[in-house]
């Protein structure tokens, strides 16, 4: 089989490798697809990731999808653990038995390793790790299953949110896009800002009711004056690397409203507005990754047309053509980039 390792930061090669043997409990699946995240563009640029653990050369690939090629001996003989089933593998592997295990929040385990094994034609996971794809769900869609977890995670984390308030979504890739279809959901009024105008195009056609192209317009005033002068009750912060986006989320905030931290901006220190937080009584919440049952929910929400992610999808390159998938998505001017084998 192909594998795509990164040999050094900017430079994929492409190896032939045995297909990976089967432990009694793991399922052998064939990519269908896998999409490529600002994390892996960043590792791609030689950014390190905490907690991530590099070694050149190095594979990624977490938000992937394919069908089952073979199971091992103890598998169970259950539909969604048979060849030829369709699924979405969880990466992580948790242990299943620290404080936050035990919770039921596996996204926060204190053991957890990881199988990123999306970049390439076959990988192996735990069949516990397994998702079943509803028939409904393309499998090239099914790939934003990890990604639309993680959101899910993040909305989960919402209280109270008023029926026909505002939302506000700050970074318009397809993370923010996934997070304004769920905030609509929620019967929220949209505001979608970004720098691209080509994502703000995309965020139309997803059903955003208001965008922002933040190079032309102060959007701090602009949500202020959107909302009569009383802010969002949501703020969803989707847009990494710039300190400034949070200090930005908590001025457009209302009283009392929420603000999401979903996008990290790599900075450990960062200065904050503490006496709007004070005054106003705001909910700055942080949201990590996601459990396996999120992604249950994810999948449930493509199927019934209430995140739709098909306009997220602006490319598809083979595995054999990854070095060029990656220099499409650096630029950070496109949506989703997807790694695809046939």
């Amino acid at each position: 089989m192909k594998v795509a390792l990164l040999n050094k930061p900017g430079e994929f090669i492409i190896q032939e490798k045995p297909a990976p043997k089967l432990g009694p409990q793991d399922v052998l699946v064939k990519v269908a697809a896998c999409g490529i995240c600002g994390t892996d563009i960043g590792v791609f640029e030689g950014q390190k990731p905490k907690g991530w653990k590099i070694v050149f050369p190095f594979q990624m690939g977490h938000e992937l999808s394919g069908v089952i090629e073979a199971v091992g001996s103890d598998v169970p003989d259950v539909p969604g653990l048979r060849p030829g089933d369709r699924v979405v593998p969880d990466g992580r592997v948790v242990c299943g038995r620290c404080h936050y295990c035990r919770l039921g929040a596996y996204n926060l385990c204190m053991n957890q390793s990881y199988i990123a094994g999306g970049f390439a034609q076959y990988s192996v996971y735990p069949y516990k790790n397994l998702v079943s794809v509803p028939d409904e769900v393309p499998l090239i869609a099914a790939a934003f299953t990890e990604p639309l977890a993680c959101c899910v995670n993040g909305n989960s984390k919402l209280k109270d949110v008023p029926l026909g308030g505002v939302g506000v979504v700050i970074g318009a890739g397809p993370i923010g896009l996934m997070h304004t279809q769920l905030l609509r959901h929620r019967g929220l009024s949209t505001v979608v800002v970004d720098i691209q105008p080509g994502r703000l195009e995309v965020a139309k056609q997803v059903g955003a009711d208001v965008t922002l192209n933040a190079r032309e317009t102060d959007v701090v005033k602009a949500v202020m004056d959107l909302t009569g002068g009383r802010g969002a009750d949501v703020v969803v912060s989707a847009a990494g690397h710039d300190p400034s986006v949070l200090e930005q989320a908590l001025e457009m905030a209302a009283k009392r409203g929420q603000i999401v931290y979903f996008a990290a901006v790599l900075h450990d220190r960062i200065a904050l507005p503490l006496d709007i937080i004070h005054y106003r009584e705001l909910n700055l919440v942080g949201s990590h990754d996601s459990t396996i049952g999120q992604y249950e929910t994810a999948l449930a929400l493509m199927k019934a047309g209430i995140v739709n992610v098909q306009p997220l999808i602006s490319d598809q390159f083979p595995l054999e053509q990854i070095q060029q998938a990656f220099e499409v998505a650096r630029e950070r001017s496109r949506m989703k980039v997807m790694v695809v084998n046939p």
